[in-house]
């Protein structure tokens, strides 16, 4: 059986990407990102290589790193390829590894059963202790399991501008393979990667890339016409889209965020949307006496949900103790815009309980003119069967990526 050929242009880029997240921390997708756009002779074939033997690499980065001895961006690429087939030690000699031979022999020797669980899960060791103590040995491996996954490509329907069974349609017209998310009412999952920017449905605005855990987050807001509604930690728009969807553009929604140039990003997205009922605000611009119909707080957090996207992220240290402060601190900030009777909605894409449930009890126990509404009614209301006074979503159990979501009302 032939192996894929990794030319040398691909080997030294993918080394030199995943040089830089080991060293500094960066994303991996936005440095491919760059990397692509400074390369636009190279090829669709040529790009997924070099994405491959990087996020390969990093979703198996701390077996590959007790394989090869060392923790150089070539030594890793080369083991990840051997075990993996995508090459041999002639074809990465030729690729200047001139150490090939040795990295493949202890490949060959090595006793997978030194690593410890955390290192087989390619996870940090505080963290696989945490989910040990929360939810058991077994979940813990199943999560580790799924966590070490490629993500699939979730896509949201923009009712703005088609149904779900015309998306549908317009993807299999561009030969791409498309089915119902299990619970996002608007959720499309393709069967693969796809090329999304070069779609028609994509630059008309049929369809949005946004996991189906994000989408049901959205949900809870309960968005409707007519409402004035505040995405609190807007970022770069995706469930501000979302909401705006569900207003059928009718309302005020305003995309906050503390990064005014992170928000920039947002403009052309609702243009290709068809959106014109956000205003962009960034936090220190928000009015005092500003309230709103609902206020959706996806706070800043570890991000530990999201691993499957960001396996570099496992990479950095995380001080919970200070997030969970930092989104107390967001939480009673936004509190102060819901009018009475009016919806706060807590979320984030952490699976850590530190982050979100005792959060949300700690809010209560000293806000107490907010009351918590069980989360599953309202997704009932909007036709989604997900039961539970939180919404908590695991990668293993629910195939996308860990969100957490609790709604509140104020009473008084």
């Amino acid at each position: 059986m032939s192996r894929p050929r990794i030319f040398p242009a691909q080997w030294q880029l993918a080394c030199e990407v995943l040089g830089t997240v080991l060293r500094e921390g960066r994303a991996a997708d936005r440095l491919l990102q760059a990397a692509f756009r400074e390369r636009r002779a190279m090829g669709g074939r040529d790009r997924a290589s070099v994405t491959e033997l990087v996020y390969g690499s990093l979703r198996d980065l701390r077996r590959l790193q007790r394989v090869a001895g060392r923790r150089e961006p070539a030594a890793l690429c080369a083991v990840h390829t051997l075990d993996t087939g995508m090459s041999d030690t002639e074809s990465l000699t030729r690729l200047g590894v001139a150490d090939a031979a040795e990295l493949a022999a202890r490949l060959a020797q090595f006793d997978a059963t030194t690593l410890t669980p955390a290192e087989a899960h390619n996870l940090p060791d505080a963290m696989y202790a945490a989910w040990d103590a929360a939810i058991g040995a077994g979940e813990t491996r199943a999560l580790a399991a799924a966590l070490a996954q490629q993500a699939p490509v979730d896509l949201r329907v923009n009712a703005l501008k088609c149904a779900p069974g015309q998306a549908i349609e317009a993807l299999a017209a561009a030969n791409v393979d498309a089915a119902p998310t299990p619970w996002a009412p608007l959720g499309l999952r393709l069967a693969g990667r796809a090329p999304l920017q070069q779609l028609a449905a994509f630059r008309d605005g049929w369809i949005e890339p946004q996991d189906e855990g994000s989408q049901l987050l959205a949900l809870l807001v309960g968005a409707r016409p007519g409402e004035r509604i505040a995405d609190w930690c807007a970022g770069a728009g995706g469930k501000t889209l979302a909401l705006a969807a569900a207003m059928q553009d009718s309302g005020e929604l305003w995309a906050i965020d503390i990064d005014a140039q992170r928000l920039q990003r947002l403009g052309p997205r609702l243009q290709r949307a068809g959106v014109g009922c956000v205003r962009v605000h960034a936090l220190d611009t928000v009015p005092d006496e500003t309230t709103f119909d609902a206020v959706l707080v996806d706070a800043p957090c570890s991000a530990t949900g999201t691993w499957r996207r960001q396996p570099e992220a496992r990479l950095k240290p995380l001080d919970v103790t200070a997030l969970a402060a930092q989104q107390r601190q967001i939480l009673e900030r936004a509190a102060r815009h819901v009018r009475p009777g009016g919806r706060l909605v807590y979320g984030t894409c952490s699976l850590l309980d530190a982050e979100n449930s005792a959060v949300v009890e700690a809010f209560l126990a000293g806000h107490p003119a907010f009351e918590p509404v069980d989360a599953g009614d309202v997704l009932a209301a909007q036709g989604v069967r997900f039961p539970g006074r939180y919404l908590q979503l695991w990668p293993h159990r629910h195939g996308t990526d860990g969100f957490f979501g609790a709604v509140l009302r104020r009473v008084a």
